[in-house]
């Protein structure tokens, strides 16, 4: 009883001294802190260079921060060259907003209502706050299994690689949508757009869940604002609709059409991919090729080249290149340099290039040893060879997508003039809808591959089911 008694006691005077430590905190250590993991954010991210585009997020962002709780701290907006929707702040006042979430955004109120509740993690000092409730549990852990003679089960997590990614608790999340709303709302803008921006946000998961369920993985979310705010909870709302008494009267410095106009041409799709998409084709413009994929399959780069992958993910084709010397021959290569133990196979030309087709027995995939359908093209003058193999998730000797593999395969050639016109690097457009515009004929011609009008729609705030009107500006991916 008195252990226990202690052990309380201890947890108490643990949480207090390390809450103090929060607050005691100098501002100066607090920059060189945000300072020093701004470096590691903008190495691993990259910066998004458009001048006018971020000067103007800059200004937003500081016409916000001026009518926060710590005006006088300098802060640094930041775009990230990324295609996540995701917004986070580092302490100190480094914000950051990814192209993916501007891609998202319909009006410089959303923009404001995003940069406020990231100026209220700073303000609020939820980053540190969070950090030193993970170093109490770790300590209470310790001295629990010490005391009661059981294992400590609490790890601290990276907090600038974890947080920043998933977002902080549901009580920091809320405190920064409350006192984000003020702050926008002292700033003249309605604390609505804060309610819009979470719905496009929610929407943006749901999107992403049911994708991972059908494709078999694990869902990229970020900020979990399906769990922090669900539909049914009204005291969120409440809090940010109480704002509206702090609205500064004004009209919007950029309406909607002007705001949009400012995205127009936005990097769209992963930085990191290999290549250019278009619909059910891939382009590479360096080495000049090009092949079509099943529908409903999407594109992933790894290190030795791109997969395509099944819609269910249960086939997998991986494309990649090998040097070869001029006295390689095309069958030589697979049987010697690629050990490949083959079952059937011949001659072939693809495209051009002359090569070897065939199925070969027990060969590494993504699902382990496998018999695969294989074709190995040689590019003579760049003295490269292209190896495409496809395996199947359940195979055991036969091969279930064969006709898509081979399919596939037999798409490979040479791109022509045509198509390295195709291969520009898909960007936002903004353009104005017309009689009889709707989003799904807008998605038939959309080179988004896969799920393109639900994505169309929840660019444009139309999710689920939303048309727009004849004159509105939309969004769309050309």
């Amino acid at each position: 009883m008195i252990r226990n008694r202690w052990l309380s006691a201890f947890c108490i005077a643990t949480l207090m001294l390390l809450s103090q430590f929060v607050h005691a905190m100098s501002e100066e250590d607090e920059i060189k802190l945000g300072a020093q993991e701004h470096r590691k954010i903008i190495a691993q991210y990259g910066v998004y260079r458009d001048k006018d585009l971020e000067e103007y997020v800059t200004r937003v962002g500081e016409r916000v921060a001026k009518q926060s709780s710590r005006p006088d701290l300098e802060y640094h907006f930041t775009i990230l060259n990324d295609e996540m929707i995701n917004a986070f702040a580092l302490p100190g006042g480094f914000v950051y907003v990814t192209r993916g979430i501007l891609t998202h955004m319909n009006s410089e109120s959303e923009l404001a209502a995003v940069l406020g509740h990231e100026i209220a993690h700073v303000t609020e000092k939820h980053a540190l706050r969070s950090q030193n409730r993970g170093k109490a549990m770790k300590i209470l852990s310790a001295v629990g299994a010490v005391v009661t003679q059981t294992p400590g089960v609490y790890e601290l997590g990276d907090l600038f690689g974890g947080v920043l990614l998933t977002g902080f608790s549901r009580e920091f999340e809320l405190e920064a949508d409350r006192v984000g709303a003020e702050y926008m709302a002292r700033a003249g803008y309605s604390p609505d757009a804060m309610l819009k921006t979470i719905d496009v946000l929610k929407a943006t998961d749901q999107i992403e869940i049911e994708e991972a369920r059908i494709e078999k993985r694990e869902p990229r979310v970020y900020h979990g604002f399906l769990a922090s705010h669900p539909d049914n909870d009204t005291r969120y709302k409440a809090a940010i609709k109480e704002s509206d008494k702090l609205l500064k009267d004004y009209d919007e410095f950029v309406k909607t059409d002007e705001f949009l106009e400012k995205l127009n041409g936005l990097a769209y799709g992963d930085v990191r991919q290999v290549g250019v998409v278009r619909g059910q084709t891939f382009y590479h413009p360096k080495l000049g090729i090009k092949l079509s994929f099943p529908e409903g399959w999407r594109i992933q780069t790894t290190p030795q080249g791109i997969q395509l992958v099944s819609t269910i993910a249960d086939a997998v084709m991986g494309i990649s290149t090998a040097r070869v010397s001029r006295k390689d021959t095309v069958e030589a290569f697979v049987k010697e340099k690629l050990g490949f133990n083959v079952r059937e196979g011949r001659d072939v030309t693809i495209g051009g290039y002359p090569g070897y087709l065939g199925v070969a027995d027990r060969v590494q995939s993504p699902y382990g040893p496998r018999p695969v359908r294989f074709a190995v093209l040689f590019d003579q003058r760049r003295h490269l060879a292209f190896i495409l193999t496809g395996a199947g998730q359940y195979d055991l000797r036969n091969i279930a997508a064969d006709r898509d593999f081979i399919a596939t395969i037999f798409s490979f050639g040479r791109m022509d003039r045509d198509d390295f016109q195709q291969a520009r690097p898909l960007r936002v457009q903004v353009v104005r809808a017309e009689e009889g515009t709707t989003m799904e004929s807008l998605a038939k011609t959309s080179p988004i591959t896969n799920y393109a009008l639900d994505k169309l729609r929840v660019m444009n705030a139309m999710y689920p089911h939303g048309e727009p009107e004849p004159g509105q500006l939309i969004k769309i991916i050309d």
